[in-house]
């Protein structure tokens, strides 16, 4: 489960915000609610690639704000109720997972690899990015989380 350190060039995501709970179950019910607008956004990139970006974790409440949406182009017209963000560049450590072994794969990025690994977590987005590849149907389909790091 070692990750890929690879540096990522900035980007733009227009999609649906939420502030969530790790003990609750809100971010299908986002991803599906954006699933019904994707239409709506405009200068999307790359259709078949989706971000789930994290931002504002508590670690001792729990609580996160998280982003479902897509890599746009440019910013023009956004729908109602969506929002921007803009990613800066940065170096990431990248973890393969499945939707089933996310948890776990969470655990190990900050609890075993980051404290040996001679970096310490960056001042930016966290994401998950499904690309082509992911089928949200199959419990063995592969995506990545991008933790951004530097060096200690």
């Amino acid at each position: 489960m070692e990750p890929r350190i690879v540096s990522k060039e900035a980007f733009t995501v227009v999609g649906i915000g939420t502030r969530a709970h790790l003990e609750k179950n809100e971010i299908p019910q986002l991803w599906i609610s954006l699933g019904s607008r994707v239409g709506e956004i405009r200068h999307i990139a790359k259709p078949s690639a989706a971000y789930g970006l994290t931002t504002s974790f508590g670690p001792d409440t729990g609580k996160f704000d998280y982003v479902a949406g897509f890599g746009v182009e440019r910013v023009e017209n956004l729908p109602q109720g969506m929002a921007s963000w803009d990613v800066p560049e940065a170096t990431y450590a990248v973890f393969a997972c499945t939707l089933p072994t996310m948890p776990q794969a969470y655990d190990y990025a900050y609890g075993t690899w980051l404290p040996a690994s001679g970096y310490q977590r960056a001042s930016s987005y966290e994401f998950e990015f499904y690309d082509e590849q992911f089928d949200a149907q199959d419990p063995g389909s592969e995506f990545q989380i991008f933790i951004p790091i530097e060096l200690s």
